[in-house]
C-alpha cells in the first residue's frame, strides 16, 4: 500500500463537475459567523460524555507560523497547485476568481490565522455499531446520523458546511479522540471545498482531502501531526472533537462577537448547568477584563452585563437578540414573577411554560428544545398578538420522544417548526401536535394577557370579506381553522347578502375549428377562482384577501370538452422569509386529481401564467382534491402575484376518480 501522505483531489471518472458556488456553504453566506457558532456548539451537546453532564467548547486563535510557533498548514504547496489550477476553469465567474485569487496569495503568506474549535467532555467522533461519526462529518454530503439518534440537534446534514463559510481557502482539519473498550483512538484528516480542476491524471471532483492519498484515507494514532492533537496537563489526548479552521480572519470585536452568538442561542444551556464555554485570549485583544473569563452558569450575568454594555458595536438586529435573550432568562430567574403553566401532550410529551406580564416586554415567544438552545421566537401563528398586554413567554420541551419529533420538524436553518419536513406518514401527526402546543401557548397567553372585553369588541372580523389583512397571522380565535390547523390565519366568515335575481343571456359563440385550442370558460358555468374575488366569481386582486368566488367547470387553455372541478376562497399569502415564494389556498367543490393552472384575469379572457411554478414537494400538475377541503400548496412566481387579479382552475387529468359534479 501507498502510503503516501498529502492532498488529494479524486477524479470524478467521467462524473458531474463541480463549480465553486456550493449551496452547501452558501446556505450560511448571509451570518456565517453566527451559523458557525450555532452549528458547533450543537454537535458538542448532542455528544456529552454522560447524558445531562456539563459540555465545554472552546474558540481560540492560533497563528500558523512555521518559523515562531512550530505550527504550520499541512500540504500547503499542494493546496496551492490546486486552487491555481481551479483559477483556469471557473470560465470566467469574477466571484470565484477573485476569491481563489484570494485564498491562494493567504496561503501564500508566512503566517495563517486559523480558529480552532474543540470540546470536551464528550464522546468524541466514534465508530461503532455500524455507524462512522467521523466519516459522516467529514465525507457524506447531505446526511446526518442524528437522524437516527434520539435527541440529537440537528438531522440534515447541512451544518457541517458552516465551518467551510468562514474559510478564505474553504479548508479545515478535523481531529477526534474516542474510548473503545478501554482503549484510545485518535483520527485526523483534512477537507478543501472548492472546484472540479484539470490535473494531469483528468478532471477532478471538488473536494479534495489531506491524509493518506490512497483512497484519500485519514491519518491515526501517532501519525498525525501534534499541533493538530488537543492534549490534557499531563500530555494525554483528550476526549472530544476539534476543528481547525485555516484562514480566518478574526475582526477587532471577534470574542464579543462569538461571545453574543453564544449566549443568545445558548441562554437556557448554559443556565442548567450543561454547557460552558471559553473564549480564548489572543495577543491582539484590547479587553483584558474577560481574558480569563469563562461562560458559565456563574459568569453568564456578567457577560450579558459587559455585552450590554458595548451596544454602540453592536448591529440592531444582533443588540435586539441579545437583550431578547437576556428577558427571556430573567423570566425563569427565582426572583422573576413570571406564571408557570405545564402540559402534557400526547406526542411531544412534558412542556413547560414561563408568561411574564409587564409593561415594555416584546410581546415573544421562545421555543427551547432539551439540548438547551433557542430554537425561534418567530413560530407562525405566535407572532402577532394584537390588544394584548406586553408579555414574554419561554416554552421549553423536556421529553426525549417529543424532542425527537420536533428535531425531524425543524427546518436546515434550525429556527423554526415546520411539519413538512416530516416524512409523508408523519406529516398529520407533527401538524396535529404543533397546533395543540401553538394553541395551548397562545390560551395560556391570552388568559393572563389577553385583551379585555372592551377590546375584544373593537375586533370586526367580519370586516375582513371587504378589508385587505395586513396582520395574516393574526387569530381571530374563528371557527373556520379546520382540525389539523390548515386554515390559513384571519379568514372570517362570508357575509350572506340577498341579491336581487336577474335575466342572463348567452353570449353569442363564434365559429372555429372543431380542434382548435381556446381560452374560455368552458360550459360557461361560472369563472374561475382567483385571489380575492367577490361572490359570484368576479375578478378580483390575487393579495392576502379572500376569494369568494368558484371557479369554472370550463376549459382554460385546455382543448375543447376537458372538465374542470370548481374552487372558491382562493387566497394567496407571502411565505415569510422566502422571497416570491407564495402559499396558494382554495377550497374544492368536487373531488379527483386535477391540474392546477393559474393566470392572470385580463379584461376578456385568462393570461396564463408561466413563471409559476410549484415548491419541491408539491405539483401543480397532479394534486388530489377533495369534495368541501381546504387545500395549500407553495408556489414560486417570477413576477408578482400580490398585486395582481388572479384566477384559478383545477382541471380534472383523470375523470374516472371525479366524483364532483356533473362536468
Amino acid at each position: 500500500m501507498d502510503n503516501a501522505i498529502g492532498w488529494k483531489f479524486p477524479l470524478n471518472d467521467g462524473g458531474e463537475s463541480d463549480g465553486y458556488n456550493d449551496s452547501g456553504i452558501a446556505h450560511f453566506k448571509g451570518s456565517p459567523q453566527s451559523s458557525l457558532v450555532r452549528e458547533t456548539i450543537q454537535n458538542s451537546l448532542d455528544a456529552p460524555k454522560t447524558p445531562g453532564d456539563l459540555v465545554h467548547v472552546s474558540f481560540e486563535i492560533l497563528d500558523f507560523n512555521p518559523k515562531i510557533h512550530g505550527r504550520y498548514v499541512p500540504g500547503k504547496d499542494e493546496l496551492i497547485e490546486a486552487i491555481s489550477a481551479c483559477e483556469k476553469n471557473t470560465d470566467d465567474d469574477a466571484v470565484a476568481i477573485s476569491e481563489l485569487r484570494r485564498a491562494r496569495e493567504l496561503l501564500r503568506q508566512e503566517s495563517i490565522s486559523c480558529l480552532r474549535i474543540s470540546d470536551r467532555n464528550t464522546t468524541g467522533l466514534r465508530s461503532a455499531n455500524g455507524r462512522d461519526h467521523f466519516k459522516a462529518l467529514v465525507k457524506m454530503r447531505g446526511v446526518s446520523l442524528k437522524s437516527i439518534e434520539k435527541g440529537a440537534g440537528g438531522s440534515h446534514g447541512i451544518g457541517k458546511n458552516a465551518p467551510f463559510a468562514v474559510s478564505i481557502p474553504r479548508t479545515v482539519f478535523y481531529w477526534t479522540c474516542y474510548e473503545e473498550n478501554g482503549d484510545f483512538f485518535e483520527r485526523f484528516q483534512g477537507k478543501s471545498i472548492l472546484m472540479s480542476h484539470d490535473t494531469d491524471e483528468g478532471e477532478t471532483r471538488g473536494s479534495g482531502f489531506y491524509g493518506i492519498k490512497e483512497q484519500c484515507q485519514e491519518i491515526n494514532g501517532d501519525g498525525i501531526p501534534k499541533q493538530f492533537r488537543v492534549l490534557s496537563s499531563d500530555k494525554k489526548p483528550v476526549e472530544g472533537t476539534s476543528l481547525l479552521i485555516v484562514g480566518f480572519l478574526p475582526g477587532e470585536e471577534w470574542r464579543n462577537q462569538v461571545a453574543k452568538s453564544v449566549i443568545e442561542n445558548f441562554f437556557f444551556a448554559i443556565d442548567k448547568g450543561t454547557l460552558a464555554v471559553i473564549i480564548e485570549p489572543d495577543n491582539n485583544s484590547s479587553d483584558s477584563k474577560f481574558d480569563d473569563l469563562e461562560i458559565n452558569k456563574d459568569t453568564l450575568s456578567d457577560w450579558f452585563d459587559h455585552l450590554t454594555e458595548n451596544d454602540d458595536k453592536l448591529d440592531e438586529d444582533t443588540e435586539s437578540s441579545l437583550n431578547l435573550a437576556k428577558q427571556f432568562r430573567n423570566m425563569y430567574s427565582e426572583f422573576s414573577q413570571s406564571f408557570v403553566v405545564e402540559k402534557q401532550d400526547t406526542d411531544i410529551g412534558h412542556c413547560k411554560l414561563w408568561i411574564q406580564v409587564g409593561e415594555g416586554l416584546p410581546n415573544k415567544v421562545g421555543f427551547v428544545r432539551r439540548t438547551g438552545m433557542l430554537i425561534t421566537s418567530q413560530q407562525k401563528r405566535l407572532i402577532q398578538f394584537r390588544g394584548y398586554k406586553d408579555f414574554l413567554a419561554l416554552c421549553v420541551f423536556e421529553d426525549p420522544d417529543g424532542n425527537e419529533l420536533l428535531r425531524r420538524m425543524e427546518n436546515p436553518q434550525h429556527d423554526q417548526f415546520q411539519p413538512d419536513w416530516l416524512s409523508e406518514d408523519e406529516k398529520v401527526r407533527g401538524r396535529r401536535a404543533l397546533k395543540r402546543i401553538t394553541d395551548w401557548v397562545r390560551k395560556s397567553i391570552k388568559d393572563l394577557a389577553g385583551p379585555s372585553v372592551e377590546g375584544q369588541a373593537t375586533i370586526l372580523t367580519e370586516l375582513a370579506t371587504y378589508l385587505p389583512d395586513i396582520y395574516p397571522d393574526y387569530d381571530f380565535d374563528h371557527p373556520s381553522h379546520d382540525s389539523e390547523g390548515k386554515g390559513e390565519l384571519g379568514f372570517a366568515e362570508r357575509i350572506k347578502i340577498e341579491l336581487k335575481p336577474i335575466r342572463r343571456t348567452n353570449p353569442p359563440s363564434l365559429p372555429r375549428d372543431e380542434d382548435d385550442e381556446v381560452e374560455g370558460d368552458g360550459d360557461d358555468q361560472g369563472p374561475e377562482g382567483g385571489g380575492g374575488l367577490e361572490e359570484g366569481g368576479d375578478n378580483g386582486d390575487g393579495g392576502p384577501g379572500e376569494g369568494e368566488g368558484t371557479g369554472g367547470t370550463g376549459t382554460r387553455g385546455g382543448k375543447r370538452g376537458a372538465k374542470s372541478i370548481r374552487v372558491s376562497k382562493v387566497r394567496i399569502l407571502p411565505v415569510e422569509g422566502k422571497p416570491d415564494h407564495y402559499y396558494l389556498y382554495f377550497n374544492a367543490e368536487g373531488s379527483g386529481n386535477v391540474q392546477l393552472r393559474i393566470g392572470d384575469a385580463g379584461d376578456s379572457s385568462v393570461i396564463e401564467r408561466n413563471d409559476i411554478q410549484a415548491v419541491a414537494g408539491h405539483s401543480l400538475d397532479f394534486m388530489k382534491i377533495q369534495n368541501g377541503e381546504r387545500h395549500v400548496i407553495e408556489i414560486f412566481a417570477g413576477d408578482p402575484v400580490l398585486d395582481r387579479s388572479v384566477r384559478l382552475s383545477a382541471v380534472v387529468v383523470d375523470a374516472d376518480t371525479s366524483t364532483g359534479e356533473e362536468q
